[in-house]
């Protein structure tokens, strides 16, 4: 099983491309991993790039602060922080993300953090989670983007989702087409609970006789391994074709 320090240790150094889908629950949670996250970057002397909404940029921000000066980050262009519903509107053609211009608005922007003197960085964004529960071919478009971005720029990205443990919606084909297009699924907040949850949901169905648990473990093995993920969210995540 992945520790919650592993994930931790994933944030303190991430690998060039990696692209990390982080589930949330709360907004205080996603302040704080986000704030984790960027503010590590900050701390060694790498650019950041933060594309949030408003409100979520004011708790990531505010976690920020325990660490570092963000306004003097800002003054000295190491951090750029952006509005992510202004950012997608600059791309979205017709319900989907036009690829010339996302890499225009992209580019530009790390470009500034780059002659600011950051050519390493770290960026967070959440374009995604204002456009999957409406319109989910676009979000995958979307990331795709983004991976192009990625191995273009040898940058890390962390993308959040807010989602609901057990919605029908994020479990049946979603979650499994997401995870594809990351590189590690970090845990939901409060993930001991999260465990015990799944771990009732499948003795419920499936019997307390042992038989839950095997069939957790048998349906992890068959899973996509391209993506790290703990194991109560492998046992949620749907099969491919199903």
């Amino acid at each position: 099983m992945e520790s919650t320090q592993s994930w931790q240790s994933l944030f303190r150094a991430p690998q060039p491309c990696d692209h990390i889908i982080q589930l949330y629950t709360d907004d205080t949670f996603l302040g704080r991993a986000a704030g984790q996250f960027i503010g590590i970057g900050l701390e060694h002397s790498e650019g950041a790039v933060l594309i949030a909404t408003p409100a979520h940029a004011e708790l990531i921000t505010a976690a920020l602060a325990s660490r570092v000066d963000v306004a003097a980050a800002r003054q000295r262009g190491q951090l750029v922080v952006l509005d992510a519903r202004s950012c997608l509107d600059q791309f979205m053609v017709d319900g989907r993300p036009d690829p010339e211009k996302f890499f225009a608005v992209v580019d530009s922007v790390l470009d500034r953090v780059v002659q600011a003197g950051y050519g390493k960085m770290r960026l967070f964004g959440e374009m995604v989670d204002l456009l999957w529960s409406h319109n989910f071919p676009a979000t995958l478009e979307l990331e795709d983007l983004w991976n192009r971005v990625l191995a273009a720029r040898r940058v890390a990205l962390l993308c959040a989702y807010r989602i609901d443990n057990f919605d029908r919606h994020a479990h049946r084909g979603v979650l499994h087409q997401l995870s594809r297009a990351h590189s590690h699924l970090v845990p939901v907040d409060d993930y001991e609970r999260f465990e015990r949850a799944v771990d009732d949901a499948y003795r419920e169905v499936f019997g307390a006789d042992g038989e839950a648990g095997l069939l957790r473990e048998l349906l992890g093995r068959q899973d996509d391994a391209s993506t790290a993920m703990p194991p109560a969210q492998t046992a949620l995540h749907d099969r491919p074709g199903a």
